[in-house]
């Protein structure tokens, strides 16, 4: 689901030989994500940044999730690549009743290329254009579950001489128009099973292969249990649960599923987690 557009730049905002020095300012500018539940229970979503012109990189990049107020609560991590070069995803889950803010900067840390002692993205003048979208992760909900998304940019201004002794610096804080023109976006289920009432309802016999009426009737005469919409909630519940649960477990034992101890050696036979001779 679409939520908004997004811009990261690290840009002078004049040209530095107009004028005096100090005049000519970098604005390093991110993207502001303020996710709120007003659920009973814990939503996991999906954020998925795309920009084709240029492309985003893990290494240009960096991002911050904080769920309480103040720098102890901020959490670093980095976005995801995905089969789509353009497209870079991000998970995280929210509380119960609870918010959360996610950010997307230019990694101005990084400073590997020459001039060094001047950040990379300095040099090399930052922009990046493209959008954002939400998914539900968990939990399973044909229904769907609202949550509150406000998108904002925010950006800082720094003078052109970081060294300089009486630095200028300055900010900047503006909100973003949704996708929906509303901050409430009802978040579904990525999949969601068709049930159909009959099974004339998914026949199509207008190219392919003729049914007679006696034919369809024997299938309709031995009707099909229906499953309650709950228990098929509950299920897709319990596959998120166990999913998020190995990949705790791949996360604990070095991403691999099983400990160098119980892996066996070439040759044994493995019967109930048990090594013995291969026969």
């Amino acid at each position: 689901m679409l939520v908004s557009t997004f811009e990261l730049l690290v840009k002078p905002i004049s040209t530095p030989g107009f004028g005096p020095g100090a005049a000519s300012r970098l604005v390093a500018q991110g993207y502001f994500l303020t996710i709120a539940n007003p659920n009973n229970v814990e939503v996991g979503v999906r954020l998925q940044f795309a920009a084709t012109t240029p492309t985003l990189t893990l290494a240009d990049t960096v991002v911050i999730r904080d769920v309480v107020a103040g720098n102890a609560g901020n959490i670093f991590g980095e976005l995801v690549p995905t089969a789509d070069p353009k497209k870079l995803t991000y998970d995280l889950s929210i509380p119960a009743h609870d918010t959360v803010l996610v950010t997307l900067l230019p990694d101005l840390g990084r400073d590997v290329q020459p001039p060094f002692g001047t950040p990379d993205l300095i040099t090399t003048q930052y922009e990046i254009r493209g959008y954002v979208d939400i998914s539900l992760r968990s939990p399973f909900n044909l229904n769907g579950l609202n949550v509150l998304l406000t998108p904002e940019h925010r950006g800082t201004f720094l003078p052109q001489n970081l060294a300089a002794p009486n630095p200028d610096f300055d900010q900047l804080v503006y909100s973003l128009p949704t996708a929906t023109g509303s901050s409430l976006f009802t978040l579904r289920s990525v999949f969601e099973p068709v049930l159909p009432k009959n099974i004339k309802d998914i026949i199509d016999t207008s190219g392919g292969i003729q049914l007679s009426e006696k034919a369809i009737k024997d299938v309709t005469d031995n009707t099909v249990p229906t499953i309650p919409i709950g228990g098929i909630e509950q299920m897709f519940n319990q596959m998120a649960e166990r999913i998020n649960g190995l990949e705790e477990r791949i996360e604990a034992a070095g991403k691999s599923f099983i400990s160098p101890q119980e892996r066996p050696e070439v040759g044994e036979q493995v019967v109930n987690n048990q090594a013995g001779n291969r026969v």
